[in-house]
């Protein structure tokens, strides 16, 4: 179980999966995200990617946001997320799509433009190259985010032998970065849409 940090469901206990193959964002690296782009969050609409049991979507909810689309397409995860809403009792404000990411694409875009959204996938897999190359092209930025919106993903410095990974570039098509910061293991990179 997880504790919601901020809004309307501070304190709130979240399901969330045991085991490894799911790591749940710490409760420091997730207030300092909502703190980054509070200003965005009221009546935004959010994309959570690699969603887990939800704990990012579900503190953007907690927020002010008016949508939250979740993405999670490992079955025991999606269950919890499932179950989340259900205790939350927030089915009005909520998308759940169970697919993998790339699989979700065409979906995803008949909910754009995004406000802000958040990936947080595996460490060391190379999702973060995808994630900015807007999955080889299969998005563009420019048509997922809106005019001002954010992509926030968090990812790790932890090497593999087949991926290492020291920073994330300054800028992608339609992406310029804003902001990043370093807690232990983890960063937490904000890029924000650009016209060019």
């Amino acid at each position: 179980m997880l504790r919601l940090t901020g809004g309307e469901f501070r304190g709130r206990m979240i399901h969330s999966p045991a085991g490894l193959h799911t790591r749940p964002t710490q409760a420091r690296l997730r207030q300092a995200l909502f703190n980054s782009i509070q200003l965005l969050i009221p009546d935004s609409n959010v994309l959570d990617l690699f969603a887990g049991a939800g704990t990012l979507g579900f503190e953007a909810i907690s927020r002010g946001a008016r949508k939250v689309t979740f993405v999670e397409h490992d079955r025991s995860s999606f269950r919890l997320l499932e179950k989340n809403v259900e205790e939350l009792g927030i089915h009005d404000r909520v998308e759940l799509v169970g697919e993998s990411v790339e699989r979700a694409v065409p979906r995803l875009l008949r909910g754009a433009p995004f406000d802000i959204v958040i990936a947080d996938p595996p460490y060391a897999e190379g999702w973060e190259k995808r994630i900015l190359s807007g999955f080889e092209g299969k998005i563009s930025w420019q048509e997922v985010l809106a005019p001002g919106g954010n992509l926030l993903i968090e990812w790790g410095r932890l090497k593999s032998r087949d991926f290492k990974m020291e920073e994330l570039p300054e800028s992608a098509p339609f992406l310029a970065k804003v902001r990043e910061k370093i807690y232990g293991e983890s960063v937490l990179t904000t890029y924000e849409r650009a016209e060019a």
